[in-house]
């Protein structure tokens, strides 16, 4: 059943007979962030060292070595939890003492108790300075969302926490979007800007992919502080092999056999359980020896319906410990890490969370997630075992170098031939980047003395053209700016300043393994057995342990969801059809002018419509007790007009989505009107790219260079 199998080589980085804090010889851009912490000078680094070479260790040790107060920024809680043990851990190797403060928002409603306030950001306030009154080195660990709202006094007392941090660390920096890299390199220079008095950051870290050229040229120009590439080395610093290392090398990548298939995304598992379902089988087995240690498989999907079809199956099949972890069940996380001999999961484990496996089967929707993936093998010399499922053209083109032995790097290369290029509206940093932080300078004026107001206008503007506008073709200046900033609504202008952007989620209370969290809706509505009620009701059925838990997301949710299980899928794997719907949107589609007529708005009115897919799916019965919360959404946007931040187009999304060569990732809603979908709806940041997208096709531009149209 293989259909190309390519041979890997593994990667080994130098070692170094170099004092190091953890008492292990260091690799080089461990060294060079070591030594750019104790030079005392002001600096931007991006770390690009491959999954397993100690990226972590490379900020962690010269910050307590250092006593350097530290912000480590990771993309999700999971992994701020998960890091958080790391860092406890290894403050024991300095002889000071060290304050370890885990900010999210679990950790946050204990400190509010703790502190007996009722805001985050007093909570923050309070935590942190408790901690420096006892004369403890502070690391802080959180996830961007809280960290830019402490940054633009996002809490109702804001927090000045911020300000004390001499070094700052964003974990995993390519994994977001277009807006959220803006929003976070944009914060960072202005931070590192700001007179010393105002604040003390000096030393800024990321820990990512090798950035692409428009990347480099952003940290290395945009940004104020000089720029290391901590790798720049590599080619004395990284070698392959095919057995074992050579002395003074450590490996950090087996070398691997793999073995390369066809599926389309989110058809992985369709695959897996029909044609190469004996494979399968087969591959999860246990392979060990009686005297060796035990042997451990990790299958890594897309979509979370994928992972609950394929863990049932192997539930039913294999005599072994078979673990799910996904966003809907990530409760024990740790112990299912420990005891897994089979784990099925998604990108909840792609990255920073440790474990240790001997095969790995996994999806590969694009470039970066094959990489990130095959990443998960690791710290091991001898050869490793991987399937990897890929899109059929995909497939074909990596059959050109079948029974080759390629390094690393050159799999690097070859990736990024055969992928398509992610497609990025090349107008997004100018229409909306830029009046985002326009925005943001505005109200920082407004808290400023007269005196400082210059002052702040001056290097802002100075800021926004590094960022947004130079190294393109656009000539926009800053009055230019202005006038793209008065056009956008205000609600839309203000939603731009939190990170991330909306979402429509449930607070579901799991009744089959007793759990509340909050979850995507369409996922609900699609795939589960489900009933929705009031917040009262709620309150009233969940068990009184999560009542905190209840109290501060309500106002966050769509809805509230009584969750019992999944339905009866159709034999093509559909679940119900669910759509946008409301004469809110039938009356902005109705616009005869066409879509770049219209612009992304904060709107309400909007409700749901979901129909069954076959006679072996219930209907929803509940659906208008849902639709009731979701056309006010006034408690979770208070200030706003209760709305979502939405862009509809009048193509279906399979039309949209080529039409403007969109991603399987990019999300895009139905619009039903009259009963028959007819548009497309996005949400969030995705109706901001849409449009824009939708404004470059209207105005001549692509997004295959770097030109922008001007006003």
């Amino acid at each position: 059943m293989t259909e190309t199998q390519l041979s890997l080589d593994g990667v080994a980085l130098r070692q170094h007979d170099e004092p190091y804090l953890f008492d292990y010889e260091p690799y080089a851009h461990q060294l060079t962030l070591d030594e750019l912490i104790r030079s005392g000078d002001g600096f931007v680094a991006v770390n690009d060292s491959p999954t397993g070479g100690g990226k972590t260790s490379s900020w962690l040790a010269p910050a307590l070595s250092e006593g350097v107060d530290t912000i480590a920024i990771y993309p999700t809680n999971a992994l701020v939890v998960d890091q958080t043990d790391q860092v406890k851990d290894a403050r024991n190797a300095v002889g000071h003492d060290v304050s370890v403060l885990t900010v999210t928002a679990d950790k946050l409603a204990k400190e509010r108790k703790n502190w007996g306030v009722q805001s985050n950001g007093e909570a923050i306030h309070q935590w942190h300075r408790a901690e420096k009154r006892k004369g403890n080195q502070v690391i802080l660990l959180t996830n961007p969302d809280i960290f830019v709202m402490m940054c633009r006094d996002l809490y109702r007392n804001p927090s000045r926490a911020y300000k004390r941090f001499p070094f700052i660390v964003v974990d995993e920096f390519h994994r977001a979007g277009q807006k959220e890299q803006n929003t976070l390199r944009y914060l960072l220079d202005e931070l590192y800007e700001r007179p010393e008095r105002q604040h003390q950051l000096d030393k800024i870290a990321f820990l990512s992919a090798t950035p692409d050229e428009q990347q480099e040229r952003r940290f290395e120009h945009a940004m104020t502080a000089p720029y290391h590439l901590l790798t720049e080395t590599d080619t004395t610093e990284r070698t392959s092999f095919a057995d074992t290392p050579a002395d003074g090398w450590k490996e950090v990548m087996p070398p691997v056999e793999l073995d390369v298939r066809t599926a389309p995304t989110f058809g992985t598992a369709d695959r897996l359980l029909d044609d190469d379902f004996d494979d399968l089988i087969s591959f999860c087995r246990d392979q060990s020896d009686p005297d060796t240690d035990r042997d451990r498989v990790a299958i890594i999907l897309d979509g979370i319906h994928e992972v609950k079809r394929v863990s049932d199956q192997l539930c039913e099949e294999l005599d072994r410990q078979v673990e799910r972890i996904d966003g809907f069940h990530s409760e024990n996380k740790a112990e299912k890490l420990r005891s897994f001999d089979v784990l099925v999961s998604n990108s909840a484990v792609e990255v920073g969370i440790d474990f240790d496996i001997d095969r790995l089967l996994f999806a590969g929707h694009n470039h970066a997630s094959f990489l990130q993936r095959l990443g998960r093998l690791r710290n091991k010399t001898k050869t490793c075992h991987a399937r990897c499922y890929v899109p059929r053209r995909i497939a074909h083109e990596l059959g050109d170098y079948e029974d080759e032995q390629l390094t690393r790097k050159e799999l690097d290369v070859v990736l990024d031939e055969v992928y398509p290029d992610p497609r990025q509206p090349s107008s997004f940093g100018w229409r909306y980047s830029a009046p985002e932080e326009l925005q943001h300078i505005d109200n920082r004026l407004r808290d400023a003395t007269s005196e400082k107001q210059e002052d702040i206008a001056l290097a802002g503007q100075k800021r926004i053209q590094r960022h947004f506008l130079d190294g393109t073709n656009v000539e926009l200046d800053s009055d230019d700016v202005r006038r793209a900033k008065e056009t956008i609504d205000w609600r839309v202008l203000e939603k731009l300043q939190w990170y991330r952007g909306d979402s429509v989620q449930a607070l579901v209370y799991d009744q089959t393994e007793d759990t509340v969290r909050a979850y995507d809706l369409f996922y609900l509505l699609r795939y589960g057995e489900v009933e929705f009620v009031t917040k009262q009701a709620f309150e009233r059925i969940v068990p009184s342990e999560y009542e905190g838990m209840v109290s501060r997301t309500a106002r966050y949710v769509d809805g509230f969801c009584l969750y019992s299980g999944t339905i009866q899928t159709t034999k093509e794997g559909w679940g119900r059809s669910v759509a946008f719907t409301g004469p809110r949107l039938s009356s902005w589609l109705g616009d005869s002018s066409g879509d770049s007529s219209r612009v992304p708005e904060v709107i309400g009115g909007v409700k749901l419509s979901v129909d069954p897919n076959g006679e072996n799916q219930n209907r929803v019965q509940s659906l208008s007790v849902l639709n009731d919360r979701l056309r006010s959404r006034s408690e979770r946007t208070p200030g706003d007009g209760g709305g979502l931040l939405c862009y509809p187009v009048s193509t279906r999304p399979t039309v949209t989505k080529e039409r403007y060569d969109l991603d399987e990732f990019f999300f895009l809603y139905p619009v039903a009107l009259q009963g028959e979908t007819a548009a497309s709806l996005a949400l969030g940041t995705d109706a901001l790219y849409l449009h824009c997208h939708v404004m470059e096709e209207q105005e001549g531009s692509t997004g295959d260079d770097e030109e922008l149209i001007g006003l």
